[in-house]
């Protein structure tokens, strides 16, 4: 039963601007921590449903949007990025990320694409999926801004 972890051999995740390394599995199932090196940024805007990311910039420089407004970090900041709140970093940086709980699938929802990383000309991730993606992704935002529809949504969310 091991104690101590050291970078995997291999890269765990991809992106357009990073690639990143997970330690583990670690004992605490609730825990992930991953190493990341961004030579961009993340290529893509997240909010998180559950998971509270914190991230401690190892070396290096960039931003952090978070929530439309812009951090300045560098080596030795800390930052902390609460459930439903979207961001996404920029920048040449090593990383340190402790995620709680761990990454589940369903749980991030990418918004748009970071124009710091990926060029495009709608940077937005529903210019990616066909017309009638589209169509229901916008009837389903309108349903759900439905107060009665709100309401019962809080509820069953709340933590």
């Amino acid at each position: 039963m091991p104690f101590t972890y050291s970078l995997p051999a291999s890269v765990s995740f991809r992106g357009k601007g990073m690639f990143g390394y997970t330690f583990g599995p670690l004992k605490q199932k609730k825990l992930e921590i991953y190493y990341i090196e961004a030579e961009k940024g993340h290529d893509s805007f997240i909010v998180s449903k559950k998971t509270t990311r914190t991230y401690y910039i190892l070396s290096g420089s960039g931003y952090f949007t978070i929530d439309s407004e812009r951090y300045p970090v560098e080596a030795g900041v800390l930052v902390e990025i609460p459930p439903r709140l979207e961001y996404s970093y920029s920048g040449k940086m090593t990383l340190l990320c402790i995620s709680v709980p761990r990454w589940s699938k369903g749980n991030d929802a990418f918004t748009k694409w970071n124009p710091d990383v990926v060029a495009c000309d709608s940077c937005s991730i529903a210019a990616d999926l066909p017309w009638w993606a589209r169509l229901w992704k916008k009837a389903l935002a309108r349903i759900g801004s439905l107060n009665p529809i709100r309401s019962y949504v809080k509820v069953l969310h709340k933590d």
